[in-house]
């Protein structure tokens, strides 16, 4: 539920929903207390001469973009007025679209192609009206949005991706003097931004981090000491969560958190070292309680024997709410403060969980699936390894039959359990 305000001319959207109104069905809860520490965790390892640009793309790696952008914006605990960040940046034109009002700048990341095929015509159109900042690699694209930019009257933010050795998406180092002389000789571009993205950067070990830096140094150096003579700054960003904590020569003027804003370790591991305080929290009720006789089965396929007698509980949570299927007989998910093994293959709604040491458990407890303590078994990084994949896929899997609700915030430290 949104309400909105008025505020300045600046409609602020603020997502409330009771966390009771929740309850009896699988949910993500959202901690803005998590969020905003980590995002002031950030900002301290960085200093406050550099910028921070959170990234909420791909519904900001599942945790909700509109409560995340309103915690980051809108919400804090201080009554301070100022966003706990400088900027957002999303993957497309249709993904900041959905981004709740803001004050903040919004880059998109996703180079700007192709402009007058159909929709996307009109997509950069609004981009342009609503002052986000596009993404440029080529001297057409420039051309192309120039002309855009023309016939609206208006003069559209750019920035410039520098491709040092991802060899994904961006300018190679060869020709990115041809791309800025074409932005230049347009009026209707200004030129806001210089980027790019390290390949490796949560190893704190890997050497082509600091090549690409260097790289990136070498191809962008000599124009913005010209720009800023004059009097034309731009805003040069690299680091990405990674970056940030192993590459500090990096930081430059802005950085950009993605995992770390949402409390996990880019390494893939719990560290102690770094307040990082994981954001959300999967819950499920235990809808069902099935007692089992020695040899009986569960699930699709009979993976799983019951070697005595036994009590099973039933999660509404399956592989369509991004629960994968390779948690079968592996994971686990946490009952009153212990683990209860996964057993029986995760089928499209319904998982299985073993309650034999759990006598006490009944229809309507909590079932925690996915856990905010690093050191849970149910935690992402153990989910992750469990999968052979990383925390953002996971993150990003959770489907939308799980409603995400933001959790308002309260001063009490995170409490990690040993299991």
């Amino acid at each position: 539920m949104y309400t909105a305000e008025q505020t300045n001319g600046i409609v602020v959207i603020g997502h409330h929903m009771d966390v009771k109104q929740t309850q009896g069905e699988p949910r993500l809860l959202i901690n803005r207390k998590a969020l905003l520490d980590n995002a002031a965790f950030l900002r301290r390892c960085v200093g406050t001469s550099v910028q921070v640009c959170a990234i909420v793309k791909a519904d900001a790696y599942g945790h909700d973009a509109s409560i995340v952008v309103d915690t980051l914006t809108n919400f804090d605990t201080d009554r301070v007025e100022a966003p706990a960040v400088d900027a957002l940046a999303v993957a497309s034109i249709d993904e900041a679209d959905r981004l709740p009002e803001s004050r903040l700048p919004v880059i998109i990341f996703r180079p700007t192609e192709n402009v007058f095929l159909g929709k996307q015509r009109e997509a950069l159109e609004r981009a342009i009206l609503a002052g986000w900042v596009l993404t440029l690699c080529t001297p057409a694209a420039a051309n192309d949005v120039a002309r855009v930019a023309m016939n609206l009257n208006r003069r559209a933010l750019v920035q410039v991706m520098v491709d040092t050795g991802m060899n994904r998406s961006g300018v190679r180092c060869e020709g990115f003097d041809a791309l800025v002389e074409a932005i230049l000789k347009h009026p209707p571009l200004k030129l806001v931004g210089l980027s790019t993205h390290f390949a490796g950067s949560e190893d704190p070990t890997n050497a082509f981090t600091h090549e690409q830096l260097a790289r990136f140094h070498a191809t962008t150096d000599g124009f913005v000491d010209a720009q800023k003579l004059l009097g034309r700054p731009v805003t040069r960003h690299v680091a990405n969560s990674g970056g940030i904590f192993h590459a500090r020569a990096s930081h430059l003027d802005m950085v950009r958190p993605g995992l770390s804003l949402y409390g996990i370790d880019p390494t893939g591991h719990p560290n102690v070292d770094r307040v990082l305080r994981p954001v959300m929290k999967w819950t499920a009720p235990l809808v069902g309680i099935n007692e089992l006789k020695t040899g009986e089965s569960v699930g699709y396929n009979a993976t799983w024997t019951a070697p005595k007698d036994c009590r099973i509980g039933i999660v509404p949570v399956g592989y369509a709410d991004g629960y994968n299927r390779l948690f079968s007989n592996r994971a686990s998910m946490v009952l009153h403060g212990k683990p209860a093994q996964v057993v029986g293959r995760v089928s499209m709604d319904l998982t299985t969980i073993n309650l034999t040491n759990q006598p006490q458990a009944v229809v309507g407890d909590e079932v925690t699936v996915l856990d905010d303590d690093p050191l849970s078994p149910a935690s992402v990084y153990k989910l992750a390894q469990l999968a052979e994949t990383i925390p953002y896929e996971i993150f990003c899997r959770i489907g939308h039959r799980v409603k995400r609700v933001p959790l308002d915030p309260v001063a009490r430290p995170m409490q990690m359990a040993r299991y």
